[in-house]
């Protein structure tokens, strides 16, 4: 599924690093430096990528122009860039698309681990029941200001403007 599988705050700080090294460094170095496994660095480096953020070639990874402007921005201005990206990761769109056609304008956990379980099977996590799926979609969904999560009645709806 394309949504990015890190916490908002690891994939901020990590920007924010980069730009203190000049937005610019190699893959390892950070690696070394930050003490952190290139395992660790990878859901990091995959999600920035996929937001735009970041861009790694041959080992480097530099910060975008909008991966600037991100960590440059208040808070209130990341959110909404953060929203114009996420809404557009096709995952959101058949999200929001599902939570729309609803009849009550929102959907349970389960319709979303039923929605989880039918995307892509490859892109699966391990224990295949889509739980980490429907966290990361929960999360990055709130970050962005597109959808509200109520646990009492682990449900989803679409966040009102």
């Amino acid at each position: 599924m394309d949504i990015p599988k890190v916490h908002y705050s690891v994939l901020l700080g990590f920007l924010e690093i980069l730009d203190d090294l000049g937005g610019k460094s190699d893959v390892a170095g950070i690696a070394s430096k930050q003490g952190l496994e290139l395992d660790d660095l990878l859901p990091i480096l995959e999600s920035g990528e996929m937001l735009g953020l970041i861009q790694v070639t041959a080992g480097d990874v530099s910060i975008t122009e909008k991966g600037h402007l991100f960590i440059v921005a208040s808070p209130k201005v990341q959110k909404k860039m953060l929203r114009d990206v996420v809404i557009n990761l096709d995952t959101f769109k058949k999200l929001v698309d599902l939570v729309k056609r609803s009849e009550k304008g929102r959907i349970s956990k389960d319709e979303v681990l039923e929605f989880v379980s039918n995307q892509d099977v490859a892109t699966q996590s391990p224990d295949g029941d889509g739980s980490n799926e429907f966290d990361w979609i929960v999360e990055w969904g709130r970050q962005a200001l597109i959808l509200n999560y109520d646990a009492n009645e682990e449900s989803i709806s679409i966040r009102q403007r």
